[in-house]
């Protein structure tokens, strides 16, 4: 068994599963909020075309809770399979040692930037709950709750850096892959 193939700790593992699971709720959750979007915004028009009755408040909740949910949940999961936008026109040059060095770095830079703006949403929902914030528009709405969204995708988004940082370092000598970079953990491969 080579150094790349060695189990990695069962705490990384457990973590690694339990994060897994939870990028894969927040495409869930990302994926309801598009389906009521669509469904609240069709009934909007229709209620609109055939009554002449507007549903109120239509779009201040697709506004302050549907797109954020939609836009910022899969995050998390972005970040997991590392489809984010990168640019490789020097990484592909690099050593393998020099890519996961780059990759690590890459991966702590993202890890600090999300944990910055994960505190700083964190006390503007804290602040808004406070608050009772609210939006008023067609109708009075309450968009404190919404405010939640922006903090716990960003921890997720962290949690996923840094076990990936985590995981490069741990396999020292095998080259960070491009795709779903938690995939094997847990299930780890058998030489043959």
């Amino acid at each position: 068994m080579t150094t790349s193939q060695k189990a990695l700790p069962r705490p990384f593992r457990a973590a690694t599963r339990l994060v897994r699971r939870a990028t894969d709720l927040s495409m869930v959750f990302a994926g309801i909020a598009l389906v009521l979007m669509t469904v609240h915004v069709v009934a909007d028009v229709t209620a609109r075309v055939v009554f002449n009755s507007p549903i109120p408040g239509t779009l201040e909740i697709v506004a302050f809770y549907y797109m954020v949910a939609a836009i910022v949940f899969p995050a998390g999961y972005l970040e997991r399979r590392d489809e984010h936008i990168t640019v490789e026109l020097f990484y592909m040059r690099l050593s393998p040692f020099g890519q996961r060095i780059c990759y690590a770095f890459s991966g702590l830079l993202t890890a600090v930037f999300f944990s910055i703006f994960a505190y700083q949403s964190w006390l503007d929902a804290l602040k808004a709950t406070r608050t009772r914030e609210m939006v008023m528009g067609a109708a009075q709405i309450e968009i404190w709750p919404a405010r939640y969204v922006l903090p716990i995708s960003f921890a997720l988004l962290v949690l996923v850096a840094v076990l990936n940082v985590v995981r490069v370092v741990l396999r020292p000598h095998e080259t960070p892959t491009n795709k779903d970079t938690t995939a094997d953990v847990g299930e780890e491969r058998t030489a043959g």
